[in-house]
């Protein structure tokens, strides 16, 4: 009842002369006299005699409301309580919303410096603040806390190997990985399992694949972030078929661990690359029987996205009007557009761009505009790609990066205004990429215009390291006006190895009664090859 009286007097002398002075009261009073405009900094004796600080995470969250509260803290000298700097550098670091990252930890290391002797959250909450950044050099920074820790007496613990066996991931370094298990194994944390699914991560992501089935089958007890992390791992390496194994064993192996949405994600992921829509189909049966797909709105994406790659766009759509009960997110609207774009059905996507905000009030991001850009050059929408182009700094305040850029100039490319798509590039404030030029030569070679091609391949040349692709469809452009001395000029050069191409095998998949075939070139070990190529040799000769 003490919430609901006036300010100030009432809250405080209560709480104060309570016989009751656990940590939840002070929480709970400090809630109350936030809501009544109270500077709770000020009030000096609630700060001194109940110094927990757990109402910060809630009431702070502002770099500049940190500092009003680091200034009383010094001054107050609650400094030297290192459970008090424990949960400030944490907040500092973690709870900020409006902050940018390397504001934060740059912030956070100040506030670390403060600390007289740091104890074990502390340290951790600095290694695992680099570690998880994604930056070799914030990478390198986790260490040196890392080794500085040690140097000062203080001992890892099982979370700090955990946040060091993330960096190793983040910058995707397997032998750093592995010294970081080694010392896990010193220090007795080898078999914990926070540790190994840590250090199962960084193997999958390093394409290790032969040390994390190792270290999975030698796990003497998994979770279901073991079983995920593999999972995902695997579609990230692209092994699709043996994720979907994993997943099997898991049902039949682990009864009493149940699929999480990161599991049902990865999976649903892994049956769109494959395009498998009878996968699909059935998991998506499973998934309502269990109850998944009416509580999470990223499985309902990720069920978008796999209907669109599997060729049935219909299902995607249900899909994402049903989702509308969960509240459609920006992946939600994104992954619809992408779909209908991939689909040529770029008027419908053109249609529905401008909905997410009127309907869900979802703001597009710079991924949104390159579905939606992509949709109109797949469809011919000149006018409306340009409109929706401008629209993105002028409304949206969002400045087109190089993607946007080659969205525009496939645009222009497709439509046939070469002209038009080379002053677009000519007037680019950003430099254009192989992928931007490359485009505007295939666009060349489609329309027969080699002279403006001959001009495109200098800037290649001149501004790219690997433009072989690019001589070759230089060769077709004059293969299809019959000058043949050009062509065996560039095809020497290709061959002597002067001009560099690099080119991946041309892969492609199809689905029969079931199961997923896939075929590489030049590939003999399908096995029904001998049978294929028979096949090939028969259709060739009609």
């Amino acid at each position: 009842m003490w919430r609901k009286l006036p300010p100030k007097r009432n809250w405080r002398s209560i709480f104060l002369h309570s016989c009751n002075s656990r940590s939840y009261h002070f929480s709970s009073s400090v809630a109350a006299a936030s809501k009544n405009s109270i500077n709770w900094v000020s009030e000096n004796k609630l700060f001194q005699k109940y110094p927990r600080l757990h109402f910060l995470e809630e009431q702070c969250r502002s770099l500049d409301q940190l500092k009003q509260v680091l200034s009383y803290i010094f001054v107050s000298s609650l400094h030297r309580n290192p459970f008090i700097m424990s949960r400030v550098l944490y907040l500092c670091i973690f709870a900020l919303d409006s902050e940018d990252g390397d504001v934060k930890r740059g912030y956070g290391a100040l506030v670390f410096r403060q600390i007289d002797k740091p104890n074990i959250f502390s340290w951790n909450t600095m290694i695992r603040a680099f570690a998880t950044s994604g930056d070799s050099c914030n990478a390198a920074i986790a260490f040196h806390y890392y080794f500085e820790m040690l140097r000062r007496g203080t001992l890892p613990d099982k979370y700090t190997c955990h946040f060091l066996i993330q960096a190793c991931g983040s910058i995707s370094d397997l032998g750093l990985g592995k010294q970081v298990q080694c010392h896990a194994v010193t220090l007795g944390f080898a078999l914990d399992l926070f540790v190994q699914n840590a250090l199962l991560h960084v193997y999958l992501i390093c394409g290790s694949l032969v040390d994390a089935w190792k270290l999975f089958d030698e796990m003497s007890e998994r979770d279901v972030v073991s079983w995920t992390t593999l999972i995902s791992g695997l579609v990230l390496q692209g092994y699709h078929t043996d994720s979907l194994f994993v997943f099997n064993r898991m049902l039949i192996d682990e009864l009493k661990i149940r699929p999480n949405v990161a599991t049902v994600v990865s999976v649903m992921s892994a049956c769109a690359d494959l395009g498998s829509l009878d996968l699909t189909k059935c998991l998506h049966a499973n998934l309502i029987k269990a109850g998944f797909s009416e509580v999470d709105v990223s499985i309902s994406n990720s069920l978008i996205d796999a209907y669109a790659k599997c060729g049935s766009i219909d299902c995607a759509e249900k899909v994402f009007h049903e989702v509308h009960g969960l509240r459609r997110d920006i992946y939600s609207w994104t992954t619809m557009i992408a779909g209908l774009s991939m689909h040529g059905r770029g008027r419908e996507a053109t249609t529905l761009f401008p909905q997410m905000n009127r309907v869900d009030g979802v703001v597009p991001d710079a991924i949104t505009f390159i579905a939606v850009l992509s949709a109109c050059a797949h469809s011919g929408l000149v006018e409306e790609g340009k409109r929706i182009f401008e629209s993105m700094e002028e409304d949206f305040g969002i400045a087109p990066e190089v993607k946007h850029y080659g969205c525009m100039v496939d645009l222009f490319g497709r439509a046939g205004l070469l002209e038009h798509a080379y002053n677009f590039v000519e007037g680019m404030p950003i430099k254009p990429n192989l992928a931007i030029l490359g485009s505007l030569l295939s666009a060349c070679r489609v329309h027969n215009n080699v002279k403006l091609g001959e001009v495109v391949l200098k800037k290649i040349e001149s501004s790219c390291e690997n433009g072989g692709g690019a001589h070759v469809l230089l060769s077709n452009i004059y293969a299809n006006e019959n000058r043949w001395s050009k062509v065996i000029h560039i095809r020497e050069e290709i061959k002597g190895g002067e001009k560099k191409q690099e080119k991946p095998p041309g892969r492609s998949w199809i689905e029969v009664k079931g199961l997923v075939h896939e075929f590489v070139v030049g590939d003999r070990l399908h096995p029904q090859a001998m049978e294929l190529y028979m096949a090939l040799d028969g259709l060739g000769r009609l």
